[in-house]
């Protein structure tokens, strides 16, 4: 288990390969068990008649999700890099974001209401921010690279509540 845990830790290309491999593994195992659902991933609500017209369709919501997961990890792979007091806190703080996104389908698309999906915005938009904040003294670079969760996150908030303004929760 040491072994792996070095990978993990490692500030080099093992390191960068390692954490990068790990949050795809998770995301393609959180994919494939959303389809054990049913779950159509959200496709028919990036594109119902219930959602705003500026709504993104559910192919780029995806992309863009791809790369925040990519960010995620090299954000880890950074700390890796950096010498840190707190190292283990900051890093905690991320895979715990991680944790929250990739979980967040599993209660939003199993419910009727937009409710759960606009809770699990603010949970997820809260520990961005707070881990935004952890970071930044240590690693502008690696808080950088969870910036653009917020803001996604910001938008798609933007989009729920616009979606329950036009047509009810």
């Amino acid at each position: 288990m040491s072994k792996i845990a070095d990978a993990f830790n490692s500030p080099g290309w093992i390191g960068l390969a390692s954490n990068l491999l790990a949050v795809w593994i998770l995301l393609a195992a959180s994919i494939w068990l959303l389809s054990r659902t049913g779950s159509d991933f959200g496709a028919a609500t990036a594109t119902s008649p219930r959602d705003p017209p500026w709504t993104p369709p559910g192919a780029f919501i995806g992309a863009v999700w791809a790369l925040l997961y990519t960010l995620m990890a090299l954000s880890l792979w950074v700390l890796n890099r950096t010498p840190a007091a707190g190292g283990a806190s900051l890093k905690l703080g991320v895979l715990l974001l991680i944790v929250f996104c990739l979980v967040w389908p599993f209660y939003a698309f199993s419910q009727t209401s937009r409710l759960p999906g606009l809770l699990g915005n603010i949970g997820i938009l809260v520990i961005a921010v707070f881990v935004i904040w952890r970071l930044w003294p240590y690693s502008i670079t690696a808080a950088g690279m969870i910036a653009p969760v917020s803001v996604w996150i910001t938008i798609a908030t933007a989009s729920i509540l616009d979606g329950a303004r036009r047509y009810g929760w």
